[in-house]
């Protein structure tokens, strides 16, 4: 409710809240953010800002007033929501993590009736993800982590927090392995694996794409012979 000074004023008031209910359009085009959808948006742009900043710059060379320009938010906004650099990149782990593997679900399970068509199409979809910016964000956050003990203490334990993102989505990709033991280890070496050929791009030791074909038949090969699986075989 308005309370205004004169009735003229009043009436005028209440005509255009009363046109802006009878359009939607015009009630969509002006409603407001609360203030939590504000808060988490500046959060997950803060992350995304970090990303860029890790990427483009290195770690050494990401400062906080650099990702807050990039968010397009101000210092004391990002201090706000974050008390530290070490605080707010050790965050951007589990952020990684779950954007990773919400674009490896995005696309759903292949569609083929084939098994090894499937598992091959799976590893070309983890290897675009490995070739993008949030690897090499991880990579500098690795590295930044070897001599930065607050980091290191942030991001204590991202490697249990990928075995059981990859505990979750193996039975959903691979039913019929699921309850394999070796499933998992397996997984994991193909992981191990993507990620030291994507290290040799990052280092310009070579061109790893042209690589990637051999490398994913190498890992066929590994998990037909551990799965034992005949449909995995060429």
């Amino acid at each position: 409710m308005f309370i205004c000074a004169d009735h003229t004023s009043r009436h005028a008031t209440l005509a255009r809240d009363t046109q802006t209910i009878a359009s939607p359009s015009s009630a969509k085009k002006h409603k407001r953010r609360t203030q939590a959808e504000r808060r988490a948006a500046t959060h997950t742009a803060l992350l995304d800002a970090a990303i860029d900043c890790l990427v483009e710059y290195g770690y050494a060379k990401t400062t906080t007033r650099r990702i807050a320009e990039r968010a397009a938010v101000s210092p004391g906004a990002l201090q706000h929501h974050f008390a530290s650099k070490a605080a707010l990149l050790g965050e951007l782990i589990g952020y990684m993590r779950a954007k990773t593997m919400s674009e490896m679900f995005a696309e759903g399970v292949p569609s083929t009736g084939s098994i090894r068509k499937r598992h091959e199409l799976l590893l070309d979809r983890m290897w675009r993800i490995y070739r993008g910016p949030p690897f090499t964000a991880l990579i500098e956050l690795a590295i930044g982590a070897r001599t930065d003990p607050e980091l290191l203490q942030h991001i204590a334990g991202a490697h249990d927090e990928m075995g059981r993102l990859n505990a979750m989505a193996a039975p959903i990709f691979f039913p019929e392995h699921a309850e394999r033991a070796e499933l998992i280890p397996l997984i994991v070496s193909g992981q191990s694996t993507m990620r030291g050929l994507a290290l040799m791009g990052l280092a310009g030791e070579a061109d790893p794409d042209p690589l990637w074909p051999a490398t994913r038949a190498h890992i066929m090969a590994m998990n037909a012979q551990v799965l034992g699986d005949p449909e995995l075989s060429p």
